[in-house]
């Protein structure tokens, strides 16, 4: 009788196993230590979390920018919509909207630093819903003056005037200036739950960095 064939899910699943312990025996390490005697302020876990954020963020950029300090409005546009249920007609339908609208003059790129910041409000994005019931007393669409207050009493922080445009130029239906936020809202609920879809390749520190991106994104 031949022998358990290359590549069985008993083989998968072993492999996995071992990476999991792996993963866990490097956290344990990292944080308190090679004996497991070091203590782990909040500070110090803030600031790896925080860290460990903007590494994400800086990897999610970087696999647009390619190098470069900026994206386009266009690139910036599909990493909003990557993680939507949109068909891809309806997909197209938006990008073509932001490129008809976007003047050549407008066309100037979008920050890492920038799209940090429109990442940070997306955290906060139930806060936004409700600054924006304040204003509306309804789910009726919203200026982009509207938007700015809203964005500043929820993250007490500002996002460029031009990323707030790009985003109008994105999401605004009809053209009139006013943003359909219930709409906005959704997309960005599903970008923040659905996160990366990539597979770990990777062990050790790698391999438990992806894990807490992962957890990170699917527990916002």
């Amino acid at each position: 009788m031949a022998g358990p064939r290359a590549g069985s899910d008993e083989d998968v699943e072993d492999d996995i196993l071992q990476h999991k312990k792996k993963v866990n025996t490097t956290l344990l390490v990292h944080f308190f230590g090679p004996k497991g005697d070091h203590e782990l302020s909040y500070d110090e876990f803030k600031q790896f979390m925080e860290n460990l954020q903007e590494e994400v963020l800086e990897i999610e950029f970087q696999e647009f920018a390619k190098g470069y300090h900026k994206i386009s409005e266009v690139e910036f546009a599909k990493i909003l919509l990557r993680y939507t249920y949109l068909r891809p007609d309806q997909y197209d339908l938006y990008i073509d909207r932001l490129v008809e609208r976007m003047e050549e003059t407008s066309l100037r790129g979008v920050t890492f630093e920038e799209f940090r910041d429109f990442c940070s409000f997306l955290n906060q994005l139930e806060d936004f819903a409700i600054a924006m019931r304040m204003y509306t007393m309804a789910d009726q669409p919203i200026s982009q003056e509207e938007f700015h207050r809203a964005v500043r009493i929820c993250t007490g922080k500002a996002l460029s005037d031009h990323v707030v445009d790009t985003v109008f130029c994105i999401f605004d239906e009809d053209g009139d200036g006013q943003l359909s936020y219930k709409e906005f809202i959704g997309f960005m609920k599903e970008r923040r739950q659905r996160g990366f879809k990539t597979t770990p390749r990777t062990t050790g520190w790698q391999a438990f960095k992806y894990c807490v991106k992962q957890e990170m994104r699917t527990s916002t």
